[in-house]
């Protein structure tokens, strides 16, 4: 071996015909030095120790041919990494564009400790706050309406809370990414607070529509930084258990929620509203102190100003405009107005319109920085993660809100009893949300469970069109508990499910746009089946005798009139015309519910199997004691995977070798 010249080389089997354009090739003299950042790089790691790891982003995308290190003493040590014909071409063809954008964070070894449990504990008070306003007005929303005289405008007191919290989500994930998740959620809790008071002060319908949209603009952040601050702090792998506490937190809350409405309405409607205010207090302060988790990127050279310029606006607001204009059309349709109304088709054409146009406007020029990027849709089991959880939510949020009207109108319950009817099927979302996420983490396994879950849906949304006044309890609380399970079994599994092909870089934007579409299904599972419902019992409205029942149930205000007082205030002949209506409109709105959940049962098969990671790799999860960051200085034994590159080449016995 010549002392002059030194070749260090690495050949895969395809490259080893080409060894000797390799050989022939000469070295470029340059300064002598070590490989800076950018040309560490572009090394492949296993041209410097057969032991290297795979773990830097670029080694993983290029093609391991020949990499040598050349060594010319008293001259120039040149590093190499490509063939001749890629050098030849490398300026002719331009990089392939990445199609997942790493977090240039290094891999965290995941390990809890008492801040993980402080910053967990945090995460969940808020939500807790989240889930209980978002269920206590279903029981209680007849007695509101009627206090503030709501008429056809009484959907608008649940459909404003979940557009406000919907619309804005993937909003919020820019801003999740640009300041980090801890103090823009201690701002969407004080947005909560400030709409509870405006909701708890209400003296009219439109006061009280405008402080629900508030509650739903904090809310709406609330959700969403809860789901990215767990996908930061734990891996996908170990999440079900976390999203098993985390899910059970939010059942427990629309558990109460429903009792708690249905003992406000009796005693004080206003405190559904004005009880969170102290609980926004305590949450937000035990954020401040407890919640511990990284904020990205810190730029002190970059104005807030140039941040904003990078928010999809103009995305946001196509979206938003083409969710209100659906909705709008879905709640005025058949009553107070006839479908072929203008002010019914003309919304519901240019909805409908804009929700074909928005995802090519977000691959468009004219939005660089998408609130939906495509690369998020990547594969197709995001694609029908995405569809399912539109339709669990549909069925989640639909279900419940109409078991209310079927109890107090039909069966003749009080508020407060109805909201005890309602139990069986929160508490079993409860258990069940605690079953799936364990499940999910021990065996890795999330088509099955979506298989059993929809199922599941199917059959007991399938039997609750057999309810009427004479359906025994066990019959009820059965058909309840079927489909309770089929919703909580699949809880903890659908946001896996999308982030499972999917880098932690893409936490903030995939959580986003799963909980907008979650949020999305919601809003339709209310105005869909409320629209089948008005229509349903307009009618059957002329056969209810009495002329006084028919004015007051007619014009789509039915919904509201679904109390137990006012069924049972017309005698008994026109009491069982009027629950007979309210029957035969309530089955249809199960028809439709089994039929979305039929149609999410057979997508379920189509979904593939991937396996879960179990590392983080992310600039937003906990952050380290100083015991820890000191321990993952410069020199220190942590290192990225580029220092780690650099580190080798520094390691190298240069003299020996020469």
């Amino acid at each position: 071996m010549s002392a002059s010249t030194v070749r260090m080389t690495s050949t895969s089997p395809s490259s080893t015909q080409r060894d000797g354009d390799t050989d022939s090739e000469a070295s470029r003299p340059v300064s002598p030095r070590l490989p800076s950042s950018s040309e560490a790089s572009t090394l492949s790691t296993e041209s410097i120790t057969s032991t290297a790891s795979a773990s830097s982003a670029t080694a993983s995308t290029e093609s391991p041919e020949i990499s040598r290190l050349e060594i010319h003493p008293g001259k120039a040590v040149h590093f190499d990494s490509t063939t001749p014909v890629q050098r030849r071409h490398s300026r002719a063809t331009p990089p392939l564009p990445q199609p997942l954008e790493p977090s240039h964070a290094p891999p965290q070894k995941w390990a809890r400790g008492e801040g993980f449990w402080r910053s967990f504990a945090a995460m969940c008070i808020p939500l807790l706050l989240s889930a209980l306003e978002g269920s206590v007005t279903n029981t209680a929303l007849p007695t509101i309406s009627h206090a503030l005289d709501l008429g056809t405008n009484f959907s608008w007191v649940a459909t404003a809370f979940l557009l406000a919290s919907t619309i804005f989500q993937p909003l919020y994930s820019q801003l999740g990414d640009m300041w980090g998740r801890k103090y823009p959620m201690m701002v969407a809790v004080s947005v909560f607070a400030v709409g509870s008071a405006i909701c708890g002060a209400a003296n009219s319908g439109s006061v009280l529509i405008f402080g629900r949209t508030v509650q739903g603009l904090g809310t709406g952040g609330i959700d969403l930084f809860a789901e990215m601050i767990l996908c930061d702090i734990v891996p996908l792998r170990k999440r079900g258990p976390y999203l098993a506490i985390k899910h059970m937190v939010f059942a427990t809350g629309t558990t109460l929620g429903p009792l708690l409405g249905g003992i406000f309405a009796e005693r004080g409607w206003r405190w559904c509203f004005l009880i969170n205010i102290p609980v926004c207090v305590v949450a937000i302060v035990v954020m401040f102190f407890w919640l511990k988790v990284g904020g990205g990127i810190k730029r002190r050279d970059v104005r807030l100003l140039d941040e904003l310029k990078k928010v999809d606006f103009w995305g946001t607001t196509l979206l938003t405009s083409s969710v209100i204009m659906v909705l709008v059309a879905l709640s005025t349709g058949g009553a107070p107005r006839p479908w072929s109304h203008p002010a019914v088709v003309v919304p519901l054409i240019f909805g409908i319109l804009g929700f074909a146009a928005f995802p090519f406007f977000e691959r468009s020029r004219w939005c660089t920085h998408p609130m939906m990027p495509p690369r998020i849709f990547s594969n197709r089991t995001s694609k029908i993660a995405y569809t399912l959880t539109v339709l669990h939510g549909f069925i989640t949020y639909g279900f419940q809100f109409y078991l209310p009207p079927f109890f107090q109108a039909v069966k003749g319950s009080s508020p407060t009893k109805s909201g005890l009817e309602v139990l069986p099927c929160t508490l079993i979302v409860v258990v069940l949300a605690a079953v799936g996420g364990p499940l999910l983490s021990h065996f890795g396994k999330y088509k099955a469970i979506h298989i059993g879950g929809f199922a599941a849906m199917t059959l007991g949304l399938g039997l609750c069109i057999m309810l009427e006044k004479s359906t025994p309890v066990g019959a009820w609380v059965m058909f309840e508990l079927i489909v309770a399970a089929g919703l909580g079994i699949v809880i903890s599994s659908m946001l896996v499910a999308v982030q499972v092909k999917l880098p932690d870089s893409t936490n903030g934007a995939s959580s986003g746009t799963w909980a907008f579409l979650r949020g999305t299904g919601s809003l339709f599972g209310v105005a869909i089946p409320g629209a089948v419902f008005n229509v349903r019992f307009a009618q059957l409205l002329p056969s209810i005798s009495n002329a006084d029942a028919r004015a007051k149930l007619a014009h789509g205000q039915a919904y509201q009139r679904a109390a137990s007082a006012f069924v049972g205030s017309f005698g008994s002949v026109v009491e069982k015309e009027i629950i007979h209506s309210f029957t035969e409109s309530l089955k249809c709105v199960w028809i439709v519910f089994t039929m979305v959940a039929a149609g999410g049962f057979a997508l379920t098969f189509w979904e593939k199997e991937y396996k879960m990671r179990k590392d983080l790799d992310t600039l937003y999860g906990l952050k380290a004691s100083k015991k820890t960051e000191n321990s993952s200085a410069p020199n220190s034994g942590t290192t990225t995977p580029l220092r780690q590159s650099v580190d080798r080449v520094r390691e190298l016995d240069l003299s020996q070798i020469v």
